[in-house]
């Protein structure tokens, strides 16, 4: 047992595919407005809904952290920013990240801003400064994957399990 955290990513063409299927439900339940087809962007409901919860099985893996506690106590508070509700203090939830909350993340960690966050399953975040040295790197390399997965039009949320 233990924390593990995760950045998953849903492909542009996925996110088409998405968007497709939610217009069938949608058009096929009756809720279109005055007999026309509703048109739907996930993107933009994404924007407007950062934490809604989407199914595991959509996306893929883009980043793994083991036992990092400050790092998803960073998450934390950013799902609660975004108006996020957790009845599980913030244990398989999700929050969608935007390039600007990533670039945000990216400076907390350059200037060691990471909230120290502590939890039964969570270890610590930093056992030595060589162990510092390695998180900050393989953050740097998670964050780099989130930019261009970012810049790419692809979608991605953070999520974790503990």
């Amino acid at each position: 047992m233990g924390l593990d955290m995760y950045v998953r990513v849903v492909r542009k063409w996925d996110i088409v595919d998405l968007e497709k299927f939610t217009k069938t439900i949608i058009n096929s339940m009756s809720l279109n407005v005055n007999d026309k087809d509703v048109d739907f962007d996930l993107k933009e409901y994404i924007t407007r809904y950062p934490t809604i919860m989407i199914p595991y099985g959509v996306g893929s893996e883009l980043c793994y952290w083991r036992k990092h506690p400050n790092l998803h106590g960073w998450m934390k508070n950013l799902f609660y920013d975004k108006g996020g509700e957790s009845e599980t203090g913030f244990n398989n939830d999700i929050v969608f990240l935007m390039k600007k909350d990533v670039l945000k993340l990216k400076e907390d960690i350059e200037n060691d801003k990471l909230p120290d966050t502590q939890g039964f399953f969570f270890g610590e975040s930093y056992l030595d400064d060589e162990d510092r040295e390695w998180r900050n790197t393989h953050d740097m390399e998670c964050i780099d994957k989130m930019l261009k997965s970012l810049d790419s039009g692809d979608l991605i949320y953070y999520s974790s399990s503990w």
